[in-house]
């Protein structure tokens, strides 16, 4: 015999815990302890790089330590947005037609603006 808690009607319904809360806090958590460092670093570096020429600062993004960083940056960013958005449109909109749309479609964008960014990245690493 089972020690079952819920009342019988949920049990039914199947309305219970999604069981996916902890792993999308975890990853929130996890992203935001890495983009602290990432963040300074990328802070450092554009400041360094300000008032440079354009060869100089695509030199120093051909560096395969500030490639890898950049790289590393820009998909934290992106997981980290579309975690967030997430949780904002499963908490705020109620509609769930347009909560699904609108996951779907911000998850689509960041992955573009991923794919984008993580490809010019190669390009300047590797034409440096």
């Amino acid at each position: 015999m089972t020690s079952d808690l819920r009342n019988p009607l949920k049990r039914a319904r199947n309305i219970g815990s999604a069981k996916s809360g902890a792993a999308a806090w975890m990853g929130m958590q996890f992203t935001s302890l890495v983009l602290v460092g990432l963040s300074v670093w990328f802070v450092v570096l554009v400041l360094t790089l300000m008032h440079e020429d354009y060869a100089t600062v695509r030199h120093a993004l051909a560096h395969p330590a500030n490639a890898t960083l950049m790289a590393t940056f820009v998909v934290l960013v992106c997981w980290h947005t579309e975690l967030g958005l997430r949780n904002i449109y499963e908490d705020y909109i109620h509609t769930r037609w347009l909560a699904f749309w609108s996951a779907i479609l911000t998850r689509l964008a960041l992955l573009l603006m991923a794919v984008l960014s993580l490809l010019s990245i190669v390009r300047i690493a590797l034409t440096g």
